[in-house]
């Protein structure tokens, strides 16, 4: 009895040494899968902006960050910032975020430059809608500075439009694949003008409804916002360098 007994105890022993090695490398595979699916992929995105970075003459920043509205917080997510280290005075900002509130995630990608001011009025140039519902949102709302007009506004553009001011759509701007909103005092046929080659150009090689790159122009600033995140460093150059190209278009220079 004592060796049976013995025995048991020594293959019960033997079974949980084998046990506990097999929880040990199921526990090292996966810190093996976290590394080289999370860790390694991001280290990797690390280096490639900062050679980005290096290579044109910007100072990139990446940060995990809290997203703020209100009285508190409603997303956790993280940024990308862009700036010239000449000190021109455009920026770049990627932004992506889990939605705590309303569940899901925000993903937004926006060129700024303040050196670029309309001398009067906005124009705003989206994705297309289809020609029934431009004659219908011309003959039910006429402008869009009503609450109907502005949720039909904010669902096109996918952002708050309480700032955008007067706009009204145009129905003949002759900029292909773009709906264009314009206020009464804006300069919307040479903005449209310089803008339709660099957008055929765009949408061309980006099929992607939300690549669309937003051109919002007015008396502040010139802003070019993707409704998704450019957060590698290849799709980023390639939106900047749209941006940039735009904002020289538009400048006439």
């Amino acid at each position: 009895m004592d060796q049976t007994g013995k025995a048991i105890d020594a293959t019960a022993g033997t079974l949980g040494m084998i046990q506990s090695f097999g929880i040990l490398a199921l526990i090292l595979a996966a810190m093996a899968a976290l590394y080289f699916l999370v860790r390694r992929p991001d280290r990797l995105d690390a280096e490639a902006l900062r050679h980005l970075a290096d290579k044109r003459g910007w100072t990139i920043e990446r940060r995990m960050a809290g997203v703020t509205a209100g009285a508190g917080e409603t997303g956790r997510g993280y940024r990308i910032e862009i700036r010239p280290a000449d000190g021109s005075e455009w920026s770049c900002e990627v932004t992506r975020y889990r939605n705590i509130e309303g569940g899901g995630h925000v993903r937004k990608t926006e060129f700024a430059d303040e050196g670029f001011r309309l001398p009067a009025g906005m124009v705003v140039i989206g994705p297309a809608i289809t020609g029934k519902e431009a004659e219908a949102a011309v003959m039910l709302l006429g402008n869009f500075d009503d609450g109907i007009g502005q949720m039909l506004l904010s669902t096109i553009l996918g952002e708050e439009t309480r700032t955008m001011g007067r706009l009204r759509l145009l129905k003949d701007a002759g900029i292909s694949g773009a709906t264009v909103f314009a206020s009464s005092d804006a300069e919307a046929g040479r903005i449209g003008a310089a803008y339709a080659p660099l957008l055929a150009s765009w949408l061309a090689a980006h099929r992607d409804e939300r690549a669309f790159p937003i051109l919002i122009a007015g008396p502040e600033k010139l802003r070019l916002r993707l409704r998704t995140d450019a957060d590698d460093a290849e799709a980023l150059e390639t939106f900047l360098d749209h941006a940039l190209t735009t904002r020289k278009a538009l400048s006439g220079s």
